[in-house]
């Protein structure tokens, strides 16, 4: 469906889709001739249809990839009041990005509790653990991908997921 409009002044027809079109496809608009077509300022038809068509462009399908992460993977003498994050390489849908997508988990595969958080600004995802991790322990962090995981603004998954490491230090930092 689609709503016609027409400027008299520049003799512009403007036909504006209802909905956005669906990438990849082909459309065809045909402008109606004969007795029940259109028709100029004086009454006479277009003598018969006029027909194009043209192919809508193929969206973004690329997944999204994480660019960088902190701590770095590997990174030991981490603060124990660490928030990691990593940084996408295009917008993200912010509510893909939670608790549920985005873990941090110890060595022993216990999740620790976290606060989960995207700042469009600067494509990043932050995750804050509630409480001081514990010292000389290391820590993953797992970011989500496929169909229950994070997705960009155009609805495409991050694939596989994204996993690193980290040790905290090896005492409180005061």
């Amino acid at each position: 469906t689609a709503t016609v409009s027409y400027n008299a002044g520049t003799r512009t027809a403007t036909l504006t889709p209802s909905a956005s079109l669906a990438n990849s496809t082909v459309y065809t608009v045909t402008i109606k001739g004969g007795a029940s077509g259109v028709k100029d300022a004086a009454g006479n038809a277009l003598a018969i249809d006029y027909s194009w068509t043209f192919t809508t462009e193929a969206g973004d399908i690329t997944p999204p990839t994480v660019s960088s992460v902190t701590p770095l993977n590997g990174a030991t003498s981490v603060p124990v009041s660490t928030t990691a994050t990593a940084i996408f390489n295009e917008a993200m849908n912010a509510s893909t990005i939670n608790s549920s997508t985005v873990e941090l988990r110890n060595a022993s595969n216990a999740l620790i509790t976290a606060t989960v958080s995207y700042d469009a600004g600067t494509k990043t995802a932050a995750l804050t653990p509630s409480a001081s991790l514990a010292n000389s322990t290391i820590y993953t962090v797992t970011i989500k991908g496929g169909a229950s995981g994070v997705k960009d603004v155009a609805g495409n998954a991050l694939a596989p997921d994204y996993s690193w490491s980290f040790t905290t230090d090896r005492k409180s930092v005061a």
